[in-house]
This record gives C-alpha cells, sequence and structure tokens, in this order.
C-alpha cells in the first residue's frame, strides 16, 4: 500500500509475523525495535508479505471521514459463547479486534468498551489471557469517556497480542486471526460504500485489497498441514474466485498518479481495474463469506 507519514505499521515476512494494514491505505514502516530480526535459517522459506489484521491506530484512516459509523455492521458479540472449535474461536476473534478497532476509531466508546471485553473472555479460549492484565483493565475503566486515550488502549492491546503471537511462533493463530480481521474489515468497509462511483477512493482501495488478500492466501497455503486452515482456505474461495475477475491495466501517463495516497498503481501505469458489476460481486462475496465465518454453521 501506498506509504505516506501519517501512520505505521511493522513489517516482518512470511515466517514472523507481519503487522499490518489490511483495511488502510498507508503507513510508515515502524521503528527497529518494533520488527524482529528473522532468523537465518528461516531465509529457505518462501518470503511471502502478508497483512495480519489492522491496528486500531490505522484501521479506516484513509476513509474515516467519508464513511459513517453504523454498529449494526459489527459482529454480535453474544455470537462468541457459541465459537466452541479452535479454528472458529481464532478467526473470530480476529473479527472482534477489527470490531472494537473500528468502533476505537470513530470513538464510539461504549462499543469499543463492549468489544474489549468481549475480546478479553475470549482470549482464554486461545491462549492469550495473558495480555488482559488488571492494569488494562484500569485504564479501560478510567479512560473509556476520551476518544484520543481509548484509540492509544486499543491500540497497546493490538500490539500486545501481536507479540504474543509471534514469540509463541503461532503461525496458524496468525493465519486464522489474519483471516477474520480481514474479511471483516473488508465487510464493514464495503457494506458503508453507499453508492458505486469510479473516483471513490474507497471503492478503489477495495480494488487494490485484491493483492493483500493473494498474499494472505499464500500465506495460509504455506500452513495447510495445520489444522482448520485448508477449511479456511476453502472458506475464502468465494472472494477469491471475485478477485480474479479484476484485470491489471494500463493506464494514461498522465492518468498514471493516484488520485490519492491511498489509491494503488502496480508499476509505471497500471492499476486493478474495478467496475460497478465486479465491485457488487465482490461485496457479495465477501459477505457471504463473513456470514460463513461468523454464523457457525
Amino acid at each position: 500500500m501506498k506509504l505516506t507519514a501519517k501512520t505505521t505499521a511493522a513489517a516482518l515476512t512470511a515466517s514472523a509475523l507481519l503487522l499490518i494494514q489490511a483495511c488502510t491505505g498507508n503507513g510508515n514502516q515502524t521503528t527497529p525495535q518494533d520488527t524482529p530480526t528473522v532468523p537465518a535459517d528461516t531465509q529457505e522459506v518462501e518470503q511471502t508479505t502478508f497483512y495480519l489484521l489492522p491496528s486500531p491506530e490505522d484501521i479506516f484512516a484513509f476513509s474515516a471521514d467519508r464513511m459513517k459509523y453504523s454498529s449494526s455492521l459489527l459482529n454480535p458479540t453474544s455470537k462468541a459463547e457459541s465459537y466452541v472449535d479452535t479454528k472458529m474461536r481464532e478467526i473470530n476473534f480476529g473479527v472482534y479486534v477489527a470490531d472494537m478497532a473500528y468502533a476505537a476509531a470513530f470513538g464510539e466508546y461504549k462499543d469499543a468498551a463492549k468489544y474489549i471485553q468481549t475480546i478479553k473472555e475470549s482470549s482464554s479460549q486461545i491462549g492469550l489471557e495473558s495480555i488482559f492484565t488488571q492494569a488494562l483493565a484500569n485504564r479501560i475503566d478510567k479512560f473509556i469517556e476520551n476518544k484520543d486515550s481509548l484509540k492509544e488502549i486499543a491500540n497497546d492491546t493490538y500490539y500486545d497480542i501481536k507479540r504474543s503471537l509471534e514469540s509463541n511462533n503461532r503461525n496458524s493463530t496468525i493465519a486464522q486471526i489474519s483471516a477474520g480481521g480481514w474479511v471483516e474489515c473488508m465487510y464493514i468497509i464495503t457494506n458503508s460504500i453507499e453508492q458505486f462511483s469510479e473516483n471513490d477512493p474507497n471503492i478503489q482501495h477495495v480494488a487494490d485489497e485484491k493483492n493483500v488478500f493473494s498474499s494472505l492466501l499464500k500465506y495460509l497455503g504455506q500452513l495447510t498441514d495445520k489444522p482448520g486452515i485448508a477449511s479456511t482456505l476453502k472458506d475464502l474461495k468465494p472472494i477469491e474466485e471475485a478477485y480474479a475477475k479484476l484485470p491489471l491495466v494500463d493506464v494514461a501517463v498522465s492518468d498514471s498518479k493516484p488520485a490519492t495516497e491511498d489509491a494503488i498503481v502496480i508499476g509505471k501505469g497500471k492499476k486493478i481495474q474495478i467496475t460497478e458489476e465486479s465491485f457488487n460481486l465482490l461485496k457479495a462475496r465477501i459477505s457471504q463469506v463473513r456470514q460463513v465465518l461468523t454464523d457457525n454453521k
């Protein structure tokens, strides 16, 4: 994605955790201390860049001023207890983190607090309970009515999750959480777009996510020997088929510069093209997959 000085993200290789911007159109690389050194023996692994769920610091930063908040797009917290197998718990942990970040980004204090609580309760089911300390609980209680502080708390929680998974080499968990977070972000974005317009940067961003999604599929593909991963790849197939219909096209040299910093141009004078028909198909497929991942059927 186009890098700017407005936001930050941590980049790692396929064998480690890649901090991401599944739903952001910008972000600088983080400081060296945030990016772990890749062990020498991982160099033999295919170096696939992929994107984990977006940090609350970055989520919807590219489009928040052009989107309206809608709590109806969130996955109900009441569903959390219905996720009983490891795959569904990990995927929907990613979904709930994305929902928390969405609410925090728009300063929706009550919703953000509710999703933080759900993430806390769900964390023990996937071995992440250690990040929810009493100190964190006290911060939430104290600052819940302050938008900036809420974002900071959500962001700190996100990075604690990232570090815990990374330090324990839980690649399959990373992949499942990533899949859930990416689908939820794209579900929220596509369902927040009320009318198609070729000049809408949000719609071009949806097209540009084809590359992010392809990278995520490659990462998942490296882990098919792990429980639940092959099933998740099958779940994501409808989105893959929809993105396959988006071609890479030439654009006039004078038009090769993105209209906004959020747009992606692949190489000189090329971009991913999306029409109203292909956007509607992709939106429908994302909604279809999101239902499969969150309805536990």
